[in-house]
């Protein structure tokens, strides 16, 4: 009887590691969440200290993202940075992110890392998305994600406003045409 007792306590244990809860006030989403384990664990950048985690179970094609979504009020026509160290190991792309929503989540500013992803095996660094959230901003969300395989380690993330000597790192917007271009489809490159 004591080893079926241990045997279940050993299967809960592993259980619970491996359906770990995000941290209190982060939440789990992501094109592909299920694909990933997310939590947080003792960390390794300070002793005592705990970082989140995203390790992915697969191989994915998709995404998860440990993430939290605030009120934008308190931030309206002001400038803010999100700061945080990151590492990676075997990562096909760990990036911290951050979007700014106006009404209906249409999105005012956005910056995720893309051109300046973590990718493989990276040792801890702080990383930092600045932008400006305008007076019509309802909401801002924040976070970081794993894409395909690997594992991606946050710690300290900091959420604050800076002033306008701090440039932004909005995703650059590509340049559109002021009007539309061979309708016909007569011309070649």
């Amino acid at each position: 009887m004591k080893k079926i007792a241990l045997a279940a306590l050993f299967g809960s244990l592993l259980a619970g590691t491996a359906n770990a809860m995000p941290p209190k006030g982060w939440h789990v989403a992501g094109s592909a969440p299920n694909d990933y384990e997310m939590g947080s664990e003792p960390g390794t950048r300070h002793a005592g200290d705990r970082q989140a985690f995203i390790r992915a179970r697969t191989s994915s094609t998709g995404f998860g993202t440990l993430m939290q979504t605030i009120d934008a009020r308190d931030y309206r026509g002001k400038r803010i940075r999100l700061s945080g160290f990151l590492q990676s190991k075997g990562a096909d792309k760990a990036q911290m992110w951050m979007r700014i929503d106006g009404t209906e989540k249409r999105p005012l500013g956005f910056d995720n890392m893309e051109q300046r992803a973590l990718r493989g095996d990276t040792d801890w660094k702080r990383y930092d998305i600045v932008l400006d959230v305008p007076v019509t901003a309802t909401d801002i969300a924040f976070g970081f994600l794993l894409s395909g395989k690997g594992q991606a380690l946050a710690d300290d993330f900091k959420l604050e406003t800076v002033g306008n000597d701090v440039p932004v790192t909005d995703m650059a917007r590509p340049e559109l045409p002021v009007e539309p271009v061979n309708m016909n489809f007569a011309q070649q490159d």
